[in-house]
């Protein structure tokens, strides 16, 4: 399935756009939850199947969401970036425990790097997922609602960007290197 920047930010822009304007958490999880379904109808309709992650994300933003607007309690929807981080770290953990490495599956066509190296770079994803739980927490209970809301924007997206360029580049020293031994 192809993937379409605009459709996985489509619910984070709107949850940032709304909060902006509104500085109100409770409407922008709303429009958030809202834009998450309409997300998942646009993969449907565009693209003929939905992707994992884009459900996992769609529900968790719908209970944890859902539980901040019945509970007028914003801790729910702080909560739901370090429980996507963690699901995602632990699935990948599990699924090298149980022989498929996930990165090496999703790469490996593109890429030839030895075993050993794949599971360097999927365990360089699990701890990357790990401590973005922990540095959301961080931020969630050290600063204010607007900081948050910002970096889980912002700062979030940005980490992951530069993750995925370091990730890349031991990649592909592995690949030079793999490529000089031949």
């Amino acid at each position: 399935m192809q993937n379409n920047l605009f459709f996985e930010m489509l619910p984070l822009i709107g949850f940032f756009a709304v909060y902006y304007f509104t500085k109100n958490i409770y409407l922008a999880t709303g429009i958030c939850i809202v834009l998450s379904w309409l997300q998942l109808a646009l993969y449907k309709i565009i693209y003929k199947r939905i992707g994992k992650n884009t459900w996992l994300s769609t529900l968790l933003i719908t209970v944890f969401g859902g539980l901040t607007i019945i509970f007028h309690n914003k801790t729910f929807v702080m909560l739901k970036p370090t429980v996507l981080y963690w699901i995602m770290a632990v699935s990948l953990l599990v699924s090298a425990k149980l022989g498929k490495n996930s990165i090496k599956l999703l790469l490996n066509e593109h890429i030839s790097i030895s075993d050993r190296d794949w599971s360097r770079v999927n365990l360089m994803w699990v701890a990357f997922f790990v401590i973005m739980g922990i540095l959301n927490l961080i931020i969630a209970y050290s600063f204010s609602e607007f900081v948050w809301v910002k970096f889980k924007v912002f700062g979030g997206f940005g980490l992951m960007l530069i993750f995925t360029l370091i990730s890349g580049l031991f990649i592909y020293s592995k690949t030079r290197k793999m490529q000089n031994e031949l």
